[in-house]
């Protein structure tokens, strides 16, 4: 639960303004990668239910922090226009593509007054000209907090941005988030879902994919692998408290498999590294494909995706044998779940790496899937998210 509201907050910090104190101190909270998407949920209820001027801007720097954990580079807009500065609510930019595709975002509360895409029209054309990139590479997205979304739909269709503008409510930016944690879709594929070819409103494609999961996880409740035995050799002697699963360092080069073969990127706190080394595992999490390898982004003061491992097999929490009771893990390190899942790893072949891959700008704040050649050739963390 959010503790730190934004009506406390503003008493605390006084008024929310451009550069306020209260614009800084939200914006380091959704920033930090151990505020969960849960609590990110909590201040945006808050901020499309409130009436107070500083619930449109907490509002504005949501929907930023929705891009920035989409895996965009995001620059935070101005609250009030001003005549120094291009008026737009947020710009994103994704590097997924050959050339750099921009959006530029507007965020409405409701849909009480009519919207004129022709604001976000005038944004996108500043935009060009100061920084002089081609135009198709720019494109509009208007985020809606509540309200008839159909009819602004309609009204960027009648428009002449009808190929260049998108739609959608931040509750439903906000599910493509989970769908993201849950199903570790890649940066580049979140990007082909906002900026679809003949589609205006993305929302209805938010909706359509998170109907496939539903019925994905439905059709397959009960299934999955069965596990729980103790292992033995090859180095590893089982869960243990105080066990250390570290066979030593590898390269990236070193490690075997097709280029083509999937790696699962979680992040854990410096001090969930404890759980992968007693258990030889990691958990508990919503994974729905076999990857054949796990790496490890560790945050705090590390920064660095730093462990490797090759999976085993994938279990519920209740039927992996870890080092330590259920209850001793959940609230501690990583918020774990008993509900969700352990990725069990080979025996033998967890390693820190020799050449761990160091943030740049993306961050996992969940699960991400990346290649194994694209994991090898890696420089930085933007290179695999």
């Amino acid at each position: 639960m959010v503790e730190l509201t934004l009506d406390r907050i503003v008493n605390l910090a006084g008024d929310w303004t451009d550069g306020s104190r209260a614009s800084e101190q939200f914006r380091e909270i959704i920033e930090d990668e151990q505020t969960t998407t849960e609590e990110i949920e909590a201040y945006l209820q808050e901020a499309i239910n409130g009436s107070e001027p500083y619930h449109n801007k907490a509002l504005q720097d949501l929907v930023n922090n929705f891009g920035r954990r989409l895996g965009f580079e995001i620059e935070y807009g101005v609250y009030q226009g001003r005549s120094d500065t291009i008026g737009y609510d947020g710009h994103w930019i994704s590097t997924a593509t050959d050339d750099d595709t921009h959006l530029v975002v507007e965020t409405k509360t409701n849909t009480a007054y009519s919207i004129d895409p022709g604001q976000a029209g005038e944004y996108m054309a500043q935009f060009v000209d100061e920084h002089e990139v081609n135009r198709e590479q720019v494109y509009g997205l208007y985020v809606i907090g509540e309200g008839d979304v159909e009819t602004v739909s309609q009204t960027v269709l009648g428009s002449q941005y009808r190929d260049r503008m998108r739609v959608i409510t931040a509750q439903r930016l906000l599910d493509l988030l989970e769908i993201q944690e849950d199903s570790g879709l890649r940066h580049d594929q979140v990007v082909d879902v906002l900026l679809p070819i003949n589609a205006v409103d993305v929302g209805q494609l938010v909706g359509l994919i998170q109907d496939v999961i539903e019925f994905r996880e439905d059709d397959t409740e009960g299934g999955g692998s069965t596990g729980g035995s103790r292992v033995t050799g090859d180095g590893w002697d089982g869960p243990q408290i105080g066990a250390d699963a570290v066979q030593g360092t590898i390269s990236r080069e070193e490690l075997e498999g097709p280029d083509e073969a999937t790696v699962a990127v979680f992040p854990s706190q410096t001090s969930g590294v404890e759980f992968l080394k007693e258990n030889n595992a990691w958990g508990f999490v919503r994974i729905n494909q076999e990857p054949e390898y796990v790496a490890m982004y560790i945050s705090d003061d590390v920064q660095e995706v730093r462990y490797v491992a090759r999976v085993r097999e994938i279990v519920s929490a209740t039927e992996a044998q870890l080092a330590r009771t259920l209850e001793s893990y959940i609230g501690d390190q990583a918020e774990f779940d008993e509900g969700k899942k352990v990725v069990l790893f080979e025996p033998g072949s967890l390693y820190e790496l020799a050449d761990p891959i160091e943030y740049e700008s993306r961050v996992p704040y969940s699960l991400r899937y990346t290649e194994l050649g694209r994991f090898k050739q890696a420089e930085t963390t933007d290179d695999i998210l």
